[in-house]
C-alpha cells in the first residue's frame, strides 16, 4: 500500500509538470514561432537573457521619448510576463525539490527535536533510515511538497514579476532618471530605486505566496518527522482532529512570513547583483557555461538567505509540527524563548548545516532551471 501511495505521488508531479510544460509551450507558440531545433540546442547558452528589464529600460530611454509606450501596454506586458515567470518558476520548483527532498527532511529532523539534546547529521539519517521503509523515508513528503510547491513558487515568483515591473517603472517616472520634468533632478539614482524595487517586490510576492505555503509545510513536515506514514494518513488524520485550523496551525501563517520574506529579500537582492554584476559579464565572454554562472549565482543567493534566517526557520518547525501550536499558544516570541532557554543562541542554528545543505544546491538548480524555462517561454 505505501508503494502504491509512493508510485502514485511521483506520477502526480510527472503529470503536473508535463501538463505545465506543455502549457507553458502554448504560450510561446502563441506569441513566437515554433522554436527551431538549432535554436532549442542554444537555450542554454544565449549571451544575454531576454531580459534585464533596468538595462533594456535605459536602452529605450535614449532612443524613445518615454510617452510612446501607453500605461496600458505596460500593465499587459508585466501581467504576461508574470504569468510566464509564474510557469517558469513552478516548473523550477518542482524539479530543484525532487533533487534534494533528503537534505529538507533531515533538517526538519533535526530541528522536531526538543530539549537541550541536539541530533547530528549522520544521527539524524540512522533515525530516518531506522523507520519501515528504510532509506525511502529520506523523500517522505516529497509528494505533497512537489506538487505544493509548484504553485506557491508559482505564485511568488508571478507576484514578484508584476511588481518589479510596474514598482521599478513607477519609481523611475517619480524619483529616478525618467522624470517628467526635465527641470528636475533624479531624486535617487537608478541603483537605489532598483534595490528598492527588489526588497519591495520580494516581500509582497513572498506575503501572497505564504498563505498557499502554510497548509503544505505542515503536512510535509508531519511525514519527515514520521508523525504519518503517507501524504493520505496525513491530510485525514489531521482533518479529523482538528478540521481546517490543523492546516493552519496558531502563528502557522505568521512565523512563514517572518521567515519567508527576509529570505526572500536577502536571496533576491543577491542573486540580482550576482547576475548584473557577474553572470552577464562572464556570459559575453563564455556563452556556453550559462548554466554554470546561474547555478554559481544562484547557490551563492541561497546560502546567504539561508544562514542568516535559520532561527526563524527553527521557530517555524516547533510552531508547524505537531504540539507547536499548544505547547507555544501559537506565540513566536514564547516559542524563541523557550528555544533559548533550551540550547541557548546555539540553538537557533539547528538544523544549519543541513539546511545549508540543501538550500545551497536546491537554490543552484532552481535558477538554472528557471533561466532555462525563462528563455523557452520568451520573457522579455
Amino acid at each position: 500500500m505505501k508503494k502504491y501511495r509512493s508510485d502514485s505521488s511521483r506520477r502526480g508531479v510527472i503529470i503536473s509538470a508535463l501538463y505545465l510544460l506543455l502549457l507553458s509551450a502554448q504560450i510561446s507558440h502563441a506569441k513566437l514561432s515554433i522554436i527551431s531545433p538549432k535554436a532549442t540546442s542554444n537555450l542554454l547558452s544565449q549571451a544575454v537573457p531576454r531580459g534585464g528589464g533596468w538595462a533594456k529600460a535605459k536602452v529605450l530611454t535614449a532612443n524613445q521619448h518615454p510617452t510612446t509606450a501607453t500605461t496600458s501596454s505596460s500593465s499587459s506586458s508585466a501581467v504576461t510576463e508574470g504569468l510566464k515567470n509564474t510557469l517558469a518558476s513552478g516548473l523550477a520548483a518542482a524539479c530543484s525539490k525532487t533533487i534534494l527532498a533528503p537534505f529538507d527532511t533531515l533538517k526538519t529532523v533535526q530541528q522536531h527535536v526538543a530539549g537541550g539534546k541536539s541530533l547530528g547529521l549522520m544521527e539524524a539519517t540512522r533515525k530516518v533510515v531506522s523507520r519501515p521503509g528504510g532509506i525511502i523515508n529520506l523523500y517522505a513528503g516529497l509528494g505533497v511538497a512537489a506538487l505544493g510547491s509548484m504553485p506557491s513558487v508559482g505564485l511568488y515568483f508571478g507576484v514578484y514579476s508584476y511588481c518589479k515591473k510596474t514598482i521599478g517603472e513607477t519609481l523611475q517616472i517619480t524619483f529616478g532618471s525618467k522624470r517628467s520634468d526635465i527641470e528636475q533632478s533624479a531624486v535617487c539614482s537608478d541603483r537605489t530605486l532598483q534595490t528598492l524595487t527588489i526588497m519591495t517586490s520580494a516581500a509582497i510576492g513572498n506575503t501572497v505566496a505564504s498563505f498557499s505555503r502554510v497548509p503544505y509545510e505542515v503536512v510535509k513536515q508531519s511525514l519527515q518527522t514520521g508523525q504519518y506514514s503517507s501524504t493520505l494518513q496525513a491530510m485525514s488524520n489531521m482533518w479529523k482532529d482538528g478540521g481546517m485550523r490543523s492546516f493552519f496551525p496558531l502563528g502557522g501563517v505568521s512565523i512563514q512570513m517572518v521567515r519567508d520574506i527576509p529570505y526572500a529579500i536577502f536571496t533576491l537582492l543577491s542573486y540580482e547583483f550576482i547576475k548584473e554584476n557577474w553572470v552577464l559579464k562572464r556570459t559575453q565572454e563564455d556563452p556556453s557555461k550559462r548554466w554554470l554562472y546561474d547555478m554559481v549565482a544562484g547557490a551563492t543567493a541561497g546560502g546567504i538567505g539561508s544562514y542568516l534566517t535559520n532561527p526563524m526557520d527553527v521557530i517555524k518547525t516547533r510552531l508547524q509540527t505537531t504540539g507547536g501550536a499548544s505547547d507555544y499558544g501559537g506565540s513566536i516570541m514564547k516559542c524563541a524563548a523557550v528555544v533559548l532557554e533550551e540550547g541557548g543562541p546555539a540553538a537557533f542554528l539547528r538544523g544549519s548545516v543541513p539546511r545549508l545543505i540543501h538550500k545551497i544546491p536546491a537554490n543552484g538548480f532552481f535558477f538554472v532551471f528557471y533561466e532555462f524555462f525563462r528563455r523557452v517561454l520568451h520573457v522579455e
